[in-house]
Order: C-alpha cells, then sequence, then structure tokens
C-alpha cells in the first residue's frame, strides 16, 4: 500500500499540479490566469480606449462636428456612476493613448469659415469638461477660455445638479418622462410636451399644452404626428374643424367618414364612405341618415353588378325585404322576407298557396304542417306534430314564426328544458320559465384530468 502511494506522488510531481500553471496546463504553454488579459480591457481603460480610437479620424479630416461625439461619450462615461477618474487610473500604454488624443484636440488651431470655427469652439467647450471629469481643473479652464463663452451640450452639465442640465441628460439617455416631469415643474410646458410626444404619451402632451392656453402649440405639433395620434391631439384640444380639413385635404375618406360617424353626423359620412369606396358601409349610413333614395341608389347599382340569380339576396343583404321577396321563385324564402319587411298578411298568402299547391301533389301530414303554421293555421299544425310525435319540429317552425310559449311547450315535451325556458322567458312568462329550467337534470361534474407521473418522480417505473 505503502509503495502505491509513493508512486501516485511521484507522479504527480511529474505531471505537475493540475491548476493549469505547471506541465499540466494549457497544451500551448499558457496557463488559465491569461484568460483575462485575452479578453482585452475593460471599465474605464476601455472607455479611454475607445475614445482614442473615435476621436482620430474626425481630428485627421478636421471635422469639428463628428469630434462632438466622442468626446461627450467619454465626458459622460468617465462620470458614469459619480466615480472620480484620473489619468492615473489607467494603465502606461492606455494612459499615454488617452493623453496624446486629448492633446491632439486641444492643439486644434481657429479657422476662417465661422460656422466651422463655432464648432471648433463648441469642442473645446467639451474639450473642458473631459479635463474637468478627469480632475484637472486647470487645463479645463483653458480650455472653456478657448471656447470664448461657447456651451457643451447641456446633458454634460448635469453633475451640476441644475434641473434643466439633469432634464437634458435625462432626454439623452432617452428618459422622457423623466425630462418631461422636470420640466413640468419648473414651467416649461412646451418642453414638456415634447418629452411626452417622445414618450409615445400624446394624451399627456396635449393635455399639458390645453392647460396652459396653447392650443396654437397643439395645432403646430399635431401636423407632424402619425395620423392616430394626430387624430387624438386635435379632438383633444377641441380642433376637430380643422382635423377634418386636414384629412379631407389628404383624401383620407375613410378617416372622415369615422369622424362624421362619432359626431353622428351619418349623411356626411355615408358621403366620405362612398368616396372611399366603401359603398356597403355607405347605404348603412344613409339609412341612418333617413337618406333612403341615396341609399337605394346604391343598393339599385350593387344589385346591377351583381349576377341575376343574386338580385334578391343582395336586396335582403341592405334590409330591402320587400324587393328581394320579389325577385326569388323560393316560396319559403319570400315567405321569410315578406314577414321580415312586416307583411304578414301577404307572407301568409304566399303560404297558403304553396300549401293548395302542396295538397294536389298529395303530400304527407308532416310535410303539410309547417306550412298550415305558416298559412295561420297553427291548431291544426299542432295537431298533426302531436300525432306523430314531432315536438322538435313543431318547436323549430314555432320559433321562426317568433310564436314563442307554444315553441316552449314543444320543447318542454322534448326535453329540453333549458332552450323551453329560454323560449318563456321572450314570451315574458318568467314563472313558467322557473318552473321548466328547475326540471332541468344538473350538469355532470367532469373530473379534473388526472396528471401523469412525472420523470424521475416517485412513480417512475424502474428500468427493466
Amino acid at each position: 500500500m505503502e509503495e502505491r502511494k509513493t508512486e501516485a506522488r511521484r507522479s504527480e510531481g511529474e505531471r505537475g499540479p493540475r491548476d493549469g500553471r505547471g506541465r499540466g496546463g494549457r497544451r500551448d504553454g499558457r496557463g488559465f490566469g491569461r484568460r483575462r488579459e485575452e479578453r482585452g480591457p475593460t471599465g474605464f481603460e476601455a472607455v479611454a480606449l475607445d475614445f482614442a480610437r473615435a476621436i482620430d479620424k474626425p481630428i485627421v479630416k478636421g471635422d469639428f462636428q463628428a469630434q462632438l461625439e466622442p468626446l461627450e461619450n467619454f465626458v459622460l462615461a468617465t462620470r458614469k456612476g459619480g466615480k472620480s477618474r484620473s489619468l492615473e487610473d489607467l494603465s502606461e500604454g492606455t494612459r499615454g493613448k488617452l493623453f496624446t488624443a486629448l492633446l491632439r484636440v486641444m492643439r486644434q488651431q481657429p479657422v476662417e469659415d465661422e460656422e466651422n470655427e463655432k464648432l471648433r469652439r463648441k469642442v473645446f467647450a467639451t474639450l473642458a469638461e473631459a479635463w474637468r471629469a478627469l480632475g484637472d481643473d486647470r487645463r479645463a479652464e483653458s480650455m472653456k477660455e478657448q471656447a470664448q463663452g461657447e456651451e457643451p451640450a447641456p446633458f454634460l452639465l448635469a453633475y451640476t445638479g441644475a434641473w434643466d442640465k439633469v432634464a437634458a441628460l435625462h432626454e439623452r439617455e432617452k428618459r422622457y418622462r423623466e425630462a418631461a416631469a422636470l420640466y413640468e415643474e419648473n414651467g416649461r410646458p412646451e418642453e414638456a410636451a415634447r418629452m411626452y410626444q417622445l414618450a409615445g404619451d400624446v394624451g399627456k402632451m396635449v393635455e399639458i399644452l390645453v392647460q396652459s392656453g396653447k392650443t396654437d402649440e397643439v395645432v403646430e405639433l399635431a401636423k407632424g404626428l402619425p395620423p392616430e395620434q394626430r387624430e387624438q391631439a386635435l379632438l383633444a384640444a377641441g380642433k376637430g374643424d380643422l382635423l377634418m380639413d386636414l384629412l379631407v385635404q389628404e383624401e383620407r375618406w375613410e378617416d372622415v367618414a369615422r369622424l362624421y360617424e362619432r359626431a353622428e353626423q351619418f349623411g356626411d359620412a355615408a358621403r366620405a364612405w362612398e368616396k372611399a369606396g366603401k359603398t356597403h358601409k355607405a347605404i348603412r349610413a344613409f339609412d341612418r341618415s333617413g337618406e333612403t333614395a341615396e341609399a337605394d341608389r346604391l343598393v339599385e347599382a350593387e344589385v346591377a353588378a351583381a349576377p341575376e340569380n343574386e338580385a334578391a339576396r343582395v336586396y335582403a343583404r341592405f334590409g330591402r325585404f320587400e324587393k328581394a321577396a320579389e325577385r326569388t321563385d323560393n316560396p319559403l324564402q319570400r315567405f321569410r322576407w315578406l314577414r321580415q319587411a312586416g307583411k304578414i298578411e301577404e307572407a301568409q298568402a304566399v303560404a297558403k298557396a304553396e300549401l293548395e299547391a302542396m295538397s294536389t301533389e298529395e303530400r304527407s301530414p308532416l310535410e303539410l304542417a309547417p306550412w298550415m303554421a305558416r298559412a295561420g293555421d297553427t291548431a291544426g299544425a299542432l295537431r298533426i306534430w302531436d300525432d306523430h310525435r314531432e315536438p322538435k319540429q313543431a318547436a323549430q317552425v314555432l320559433e321562426e314564426l317568433e310564436e314563442w310559449e307554444l315553441a316552449a311547450r314543444c320543447l318542454e315535451t322534448a326535453l329540453e328544458f333549458h332552450k323551453a325556458a329560454d323560449f318563456f322567458e321572450k314570451a315574458g312568462n318568467t314563472a313558467e320559465a322557473e318552473r321548466v329550467r328547475a326540471l332541468a337534470p344538473p350538469m355532470p361534474k367532469t373530473a379534473p384530468a388526472r396528471r401523469g407521473p412525472r420523470r424521475g418522480g416517485k412513480n417512475r417505473r424502474p428500468r427493466a
């Protein structure tokens, strides 16, 4: 046994320890301790190197506008978390690259072009904040002097605690609601409204502007909004007429029609639907407005465009049931459409004619019974259904005729208690509805589905 232990210790010594630092490490000779280095710089080191790389091309090109973004990003990243930073926090190589990049920005000379010179001074104002973020107030003040009164972006001054600078930082970082709240608290409704607009809260935007009496600003802002938000804004500001004018100018007839319908101006809505090519909606809107002649004009156009055998259905679709009855050869359909048109006597006349025609053909009593009921001989039809024990067929025809109580009693005979109770209620007979509902057997309770055994649980079957 001792010999085996000694041999094992000797083998381990030859192999080296298993932490990756000896002969048992990686095949390329590098230990695991180098993985952190392989990932590259992080934190403030990465910020400094990113800035040095990003500022290079804009300096070479003399593009002052393009220099602002990397400088601003560097200042914000350096101040992130409220920690104080300095060049001494960096490794020697990174410190040299950052210092060189900052010096290259500092050495840019004035230019003759007025607009570019203004941008150059803004770069120097921003550079002043970069030096201040690094704790170098001397260079910061020097750069501020060279900026000659030009200011950096307001959000870079949020560290001062000034509310407007903090609001600017919120906007920069897309925290629009926080920015809006600050503007609102400090009496800047236009800016607060702009922030709420960026946050997608059009309702709040309009509310603030209207409360401060700035409805004209609402109108101007609304013109640049997407259609749905623009409608919401202008209506909230009481500018429905202006919204309508804009929609008409843009020929957005469907939106015009919806706006008229909201105002219950159905005739105008119908004309807008017609311009939008929505004939069916136009017909219904004309009907609601009482302009029947205009609705009929569109219905006739629909009939003319339909196949001959579809004319009756087109009339029926738009509630022209009497005309639909005139254009159909189906007696049952004619009977039903006449009833829907309120022509009860004419419908019964159709039923009597059909019953007479069927009688000459020696039809069975069950075939005659529905037409007897439709023709007005309900008692005779009920006797036939009773003799042939057909309460369901009786209930179906009586339901069609809206004879609710008789239909309910037929359904009770067929043991369809729930539907019978519903029909008694339609007939206004609540007492009978409650009585029949009490006869209905209780609904069977469904047992909850059993869950199968869990894999790996107690009920798992052992392997064979």
